[in-house]
């Protein structure tokens, strides 16, 4: 396993930084949803999530599942609550959505940041 994980969690948020700026610059100039566009957010930090599970530990990979779940399902609770309680949307999702509340799409974005912020941990020593 490798020691420095500070360093390996720097690089991989620069390389989701990149992949969202390539995705911004890429889909910049287009109004409505594309699918490439999704992709060419997504792809790099799943890849670099998988990469990272090979080269350190599997547990980051179980880590993204397990964000990927839990973030889905605090944000639908989220938009739900808002919902019942003020009968407002705080948001409303129009692809693949789950009763507007949040979106299948939003999955992998979730288990992305739950890695990001568990390597910005390491990396100020928590």
């Amino acid at each position: 396993m490798i020691d420095n994980i500070s360093l390996l969690g720097a690089i991989f948020i620069l390389i989701t930084l990149a992949g969202f700026y390539l995705a911004y610059l890429y889909g910049r100039k287009t109004k409505k949803f594309r699918w490439s566009e999704y992709v060419a957010i997504v792809i790099w930090p799943i890849l670099a999530i998988i990469v990272l599970s090979i080269i350190v530990d599997i547990k980051i990979f179980s880590l993204f599942i397990i964000s990927c779940a839990v973030g889905f399902i605090l944000e639908y609770i989220v938009g739900l609550a808002y919902h019942k309680t003020l009968n407002k949307r705080l948001w409303e999702y129009k692809r693949l959505s789950v009763n507007g509340y949040t979106s299948l799409l939003t999955i992998p974005i979730w288990g992305v940041a739950g890695c990001v912020f568990w390597f910005i941990g390491k990396m100020v020593g928590l």
